[in-house]
């Protein structure tokens, strides 16, 4: 069964982390997932072979120079699952756009639990956090839809499994609950807090105001920030991802704020950045910066289009996907924090392309 040979890739993740950032492992369970889509769904296989090729997926010298891909605006447009229509149970949707169409990804129930697997081994591996408390930047009815997610929500509800009793810290009116805050720290329990959103929103809502001072030495002990999505906002405002944390710094007194790269395509796949300011690759997600014109594979610190790569989708094609993100390759395996992979910064978007994400279009 696919999802089993997901789950058994996935607990290989400390092994694979030793080895180089492309290895042959990762490139079989590629080709394994390619071909479970190109059987399982008419789309994904009208469009290898119409753009790539079976043999694309069939030899290995092919695979590896030009590996498969959909290009991300395929989700909106057409159903893509390959799992049994009877067993999906979750449909998550990205934010709207300006074309008023959202994608749409099709979840059963073991991709899900897959998932969860996924994002726990790669937080855990990079913040060294194991089932830490955890206060949401965000406000409960985010996530009041159980059957239909927006991007946002599933980011939310990814996370919470990684923690003890998730706390949010916005009401419904996107104000503070300083009590809140006040238990979380206040619980004897929680000796490592996350504090975990969506970057714009706690620019605009969890920043708006500083913390009590004592609050703020507290927090700045035990707890570190988790955030992504919303950057093409603060861009838009000349807001740098230096200013961003100096400001968290100063109004809500943690010093350690770590940012990721991820998408509604991919749950459950996420990029995280290092201490050197880098977002990496890791055993479970691969990224490949492809030239804007011809396609091709970009040569290290040329600006591409990015393409990402997880080992995670089984119930929808959405292991390999054409973003609309720019992207620069800074190098691979040789990143001063230590970590083996490659080590990215994504740069923008595309001109004329949908704003998409967990909270770039949030209006409130």
């Amino acid at each position: 069964m696919i999802s089993n040979q997901v789950l058994n890739y996935i607990k290989l993740y400390d092994l694979l982390k030793l080895e180089d950032s492309i290895n042959s492992k990762f490139i079989n369970h590629q080709k394994i997932l390619c071909k479970h889509h190109y059987q399982h769904n008419k789309h994904y296989k009208k469009i290898i072979d119409d753009i790539f090729g079976f043999n694309s997926i069939s030899k290995e010298d092919i695979f590896l120079k030009n590996m498969p891909f959909l290009p991300v605006r395929l989700f909106k447009d057409y159903d893509l699952y390959t799992s049994n229509p009877e067993d999906i149970f979750k449909i998550l949707k990205s934010s709207g756009t300006t074309s008023n169409k959202v994608s749409k990804i099709f979840l059963d129930r073991d991709n899900t639990k897959n998932q969860t697997m996924s994002l726990s081994k790669i937080f855990t591996d990079f913040s060294r956090l194991t089932r830490p408390g955890m206060l949401i930047a965000d406000t409960e009815a985010t996530i009041a839809n159980k059957k239909s997610f927006s991007a946002r929500a599933a980011g939310i509800i990814g996370f919470s499994y990684l923690s003890r009793k998730p706390i949010f810290a916005l009401n419904s009116e996107m104000d503070l609950i300083l009590n809140n805050i006040e238990n979380i720290l206040s619980n004897n329990e929680n000796n490592e807090i996350l504090i975990f959103g969506f970057t714009y929103i706690i620019w605009l809502h969890l920043l708006k105001n500083k913390l009590p001072k004592e609050l703020r030495i507290e927090l700045g002990k035990k707890a570190i920030l988790l955030h992504g999505g919303g950057w093409k906002k603060l861009e838009s405002q000349n807001i740098s991802k230096e200013q961003f944390k100096q400001k968290v710094q100063e109004y809500i007194g943690i010093e350690k704020s770590i940012n990721y790269y991820g998408m509604v395509e991919q749950t459950g796949s996420i990029f995280m950045e290092c201490e050197k300011g880098y977002l990496h690759t890791n055993p479970l997600c691969g990224i490949i910066s492809r030239n804007k014109k011809t396609l091709d594979e970009s040569k290290i610190g040329d600006i591409g289009i990015a393409q990402v790569i997880s080992s995670i989708p089984t119930s929808y094609p959405g292991n390999s996907i054409l973003t609309d993100d720019l992207i620069r390759i800074h190098g691979k395996d040789d990143c001063k924090c230590g970590r083996k992979g490659v080590y990215f910064d994504i740069l923008g978007r595309l001109k004329n392309s949908d704003p998409r994400g967990c909270s770039d279009t949030y209006k409130h």
